[in-house]
């Protein structure tokens, strides 16, 4: 007869709740071997770990809060024996202040450190919500709003079921992402760039400096008060905090084209072979554009005068400018433009005006023919 085939072996386990998770304790009344254990909280994907000792620690587990477990016996064939255990679900214990850590791991984050799973436990006063370490699954970090700069950020743990416990970080303008500052370009003289920075009274010691660079020029730099009407800058801001540089803004670039109103364009003067115009001008946005050296007018009538230049600058009578344009034939009609420019660079919005010569001696004597008769 054939002997009787052994009993399975028999295996029981304890879970005992310990800071961070649990330790399991396996009974064997035969040879140990390999065990698996699940672990599952409601609602979440199971987790399942594999030791062959008759003690096993799992950590990184969720405070306060309760798992379902199961324990599988492996033998050496590969044969599964389920275990038994005293009670098929354990709570884990409560978190303490002591158990995080304020750790740096990605920049302008608030970010904590835990040997507990603190996914769930952790609510900022931002009512951002934390998200996980890109570098480490034991740390979860939480990104403050632009209006957190310069406060308290607040973020509330869940210690156990009825407590939790606060940690506090103070936001510096270290935490300041500067893409997220909101630059306005100026479109006038003197030009201003409208800067976004947090709000008041929370930053009022932060400030911006502004370096300006003429297009084509690297090396010649200005401040925004000295910049010029016409041209291409490109401006960089300086954060500062009590006139200590913090961070550099991204560039600003930008071009402030000058309104120009030239009214109104009349003849001052003309005779049978010139015209002289005069005008005044306006500027809404450049109100000081009239009187800069490098502003300056250009003269010209259609058709151009013979034997002439064609272009004539224009000069400057107490709060007028006027041209004279010579060389032109009496008692004839011309369209005569004043065109703007600066830095000798020809401006919008040129100005037309029609004008006539005044007629000539020669144009003033009618030819007499005298008829003889003989009586």
């Amino acid at each position: 007869m054939r002997s009787p085939a052994p009993p399975p072996p028999q295996c029981s386990y304890n879970v005992t709740p310990i800071k961070f998770g649990f330790l399991i304790d396996m009974i064997m009344n035969s040879t140990t071997g390999d065990y698996t254990i699940t672990l599952n909280e409601e609602g979440q994907a199971k987790s399942i770990y594999n030791f062959n000792q008759s003690r096993h620690v799992i950590e990184h587990l969720k405070p306060c809060t309760e798992y379902e477990h199961s324990v599988l016996f492996i033998d050496g064939a590969g044969k599964a024996t389920p275990c038994n255990g005293t009670e098929n679900e354990t709570m884990t214990s409560g978190m303490s202040k002591d158990d995080i850590k304020d750790v740096s791991c990605m920049p302008g984050y608030v970010c904590y450190q835990s040997d507990w799973n603190i996914s769930s436990s952790l609510s900022a006063s931002n009512n951002v919500p934390a998200e996980p370490c890109k570098t480490d699954n034991k740390m979860f970090c939480i990104k403050p709003g632009f209006d957190d700069i310069c406060t308290d950020l607040t973020t509330t743990f869940r210690s156990d079921c009825t407590a939790s416990f606060d940690v506090t970080k103070s936001i510096t303008v270290e935490f300041l992402n500067v893409s997220e500052i909101t630059q306005t370009a100026p479109t006038e003289l003197p030009a201003k760039i409208d800067t976004e920075l947090p709000k008041l009274p929370n930053c009022k010691d932060l400030t911006v400096d502004y370096t300006c660079q003429e297009e084509g020029k690297p090396s010649n730099t200005k401040n925004l008060t000295e910049l010029e009407p016409f041209t291409d800058y490109s401006c960089t801001g300086q954060i500062k905090e009590n006139n200590v540089t913090i961070k550099n803004i991204t560039a600003v670039k930008f071009k402030i084209d000058c309104d120009i109103t030239i009214n109104p364009v009349q003849s001052a003067t003309n005779t049978d072979t010139s015209i002289e115009l005069s005008w005044i001008t306006i500027s809404q946005n450049c109100p000081g554009l009239p009187d800069l050296e490098k502003f300056s007018y250009d003269c010209s009538c259609d058709p151009p005068p013979s034997h002439q230049s064609p272009i004539v600058p224009a000069k400057k009578v107490g709060s007028e400018r006027r041209c004279q344009i010579v060389g032109l034939k009496p008692f004839t009609y011309y369209t005569c433009k004043v065109q703007p420019k600066y830095n000798d660079m020809n401006v919008p919005q040129p100005a037309t005006a029609e004008q006539e010569t005044k007629a000539g001696s020669k144009c003033l004597l009618e030819k007499i023919t005298v008829n003889t008769y003989v009586i």
